[in-house]
């Protein structure tokens, strides 16, 4: 008991670690990662150190291939296009519930997210944040947490949009623009400008992936 009861405190923790050094780039898409280095960085045992690895490769930030253990997934343009439409799919839905409901504190609050990421804090949680106040409304939780999950595969595109993030800023639609559509009440509208607003983005991203950023 004591045991397990040890791995569901160190699993999480050993996860964050990983999941870091992947988005921060020190583990690259593609490498692999052997377990016994690993336990030995992180200062861990193997027992939950695999166990992380599964719970990281449930988000489908790691690999499990035969004969080579555990690499850091390579980003693929098909998985960054398969990631979009999913996410849009489910967004689109979400809009004309949740436009309704929406108050003035919510637009309030998701302009100051929008600022804050627009200086640079633009970490999975931080995206997740922005996304949650803007549906939560919708009273759709299941959905949320498809999206907020479809996030978290995002991870180990981050560097690659923060690459083309300073270009795309000030590309129209911007996040403020977004904001505004919701704002105005006009739900196919502002599914319009959703749509085109990822749609550049992720564009943007793939394109960088196909020259081989």
């Amino acid at each position: 008991m004591t045991g397990t009861l040890d791995n569901q405190t160190l699993v999480p923790g050993i996860m964050e670690a990983i999941r870091s050094r992947i988005l921060r780039g020190d583990l690259p898409a593609g490498s692999r990662l052997p377990q016994a280095d690993l336990a030995l960085a992180l200062r861990v045992s193997p027992v939950p150190l695999r166990e992380a690895l599964r719970g990281l490769e449930a988000e489908g930030l790691i690999s499990f291939l035969p004969h080579k253990g555990a690499i850091v997934t390579p980003v693929t343009v098909g998985e960054i296009q398969e990631v979009q439409e999913l996410a849009m799919a489910i967004e689109l839905a979400l809009v004309p519930l949740a436009i309704k409901r929406m108050t003035k504190d919510d637009f309030h609050l998701l302009r100051a997210l929008g600022a804050e990421m627009d200086k640079g804090a633009h970490s999975p949680d931080a995206v997740i944040e922005f996304y949650r106040v803007m549906f939560q409304p919708a009273g759709r939780p299941m959905m949320l947490r498809v999206l907020e999950n479809l996030i978290w595969r995002t991870v180990r595109f981050f560097p690659v949009m923060q690459a083309v993030r300073a270009s795309s800023r000030r590309v129209s639609p911007t996040r403020e623009d977004m904001i505004r559509a919701f704002e105005a009440g006009d739900p196919e509208a502002a599914r319009r400008v959703l749509f085109d607003f990822h749609q550049v983005r992720a564009e943007a991203v793939m394109e960088a992936i196909r020259k081989g950023h």
